[in-house]
């Protein structure tokens, strides 16, 4: 078990919770290594992955590696500094299942790259987000290349250039989030949310996640191709 995570199986659902509180759950380097090990181990049995954190805050960032910022080379940077949190983002993009995360109080950074990485997010409406990095003249490229194509440009350069927060509403608008909810119900709406996708196959699940994550990039011929496959391999294994 990795301190500020846990990690748990429920029946259909694999459970990840953001478990460091007193430090507004902020993504360690080993957390983010956890998670990104859990998601690639996510098989065919899976209904669903539910990313929440507890305390006030779903997340308020990332605590970055220390490293010798007097002798590190641009390589050192690459490899302690960018290869953890682009390997999370990835592992979010590639899960196969579905993944709800269900926000409260601030998403920062990390946090706010995550909550938008999520197929499917409900927020409280005391949520807000925000991409604070320039603040200290550090860009925050590794968030803009989760979000680049979930979130329309303008949204994403304001939040990157002005670092000011957006409510959940606004959050709502720019894609970020799906649903919003008053922040006594997150708990039954996100409850309600599960139920809703665990009425599906797996198979089925898993099958429109992997054309929703493809159709976007592929050319009409390929997409078509893909859709067709997908749904004669879901149909046919849902058939036995």
């Amino acid at each position: 078990m990795v301190p500020g995570l846990n990690v748990r199986r429920r029946g259909d659902v694999l459970d990840l919770v953001l478990d460091d509180p007193e430090h507004g759950n902020l993504v360690t380097e080993e957390m983010g290594a956890a998670m990104a090990a859990a998601l690639g181990d996510v098989g065919p049995d899976v209904k669903l992955v539910r990313l929440t954190g507890e305390g006030p805050d779903f997340c308020r960032g990332r605590k970055s590696p220390p490293i010798d910022r007097a002798t590190a080379t641009a390589m050192d940077f690459r490899s302690v500094i960018a290869a953890g949190p682009l390997r999370l983002y990835g592992a979010f993009r590639d899960c196969p299942a579905p993944i709800l995360g269900v926000v409260q109080g601030k998403a920062l950074g990390v946090g706010c790259a995550l909550a938008g990485m999520c197929d499917l997010t409900v927020a409280g409406d005391d949520a807000t987000f925000a991409l604070p990095e320039m603040n200290h003249n550090i860009p925050p490229t590794l968030v803009i290349s989760a979000l680049a194509d979930r979130v329309p440009y303008k949204t994403l350069s304001h939040l990157v250039l002005l670092r000011d927060p957006i409510t959940a509403d606004e959050a709502k608008t720019a894609g970020l989030v799906g649903q919003v909810v008053p922040r006594a119900d997150l708990d039954a709406a996100s409850a309600k949310t599960e139920a809703s996708v665990l009425e599906c196959t797996a198979a089925a699940l898993q099958g429109v996640k992997e054309f929703m994550r493809s159709a976007a990039s592929l050319d009409p011929g390929a997409r078509t191709s893909l859709a067709s496959s997908l749904i004669a391999t879901v149909q046919a294994s849902q058939g036995r």
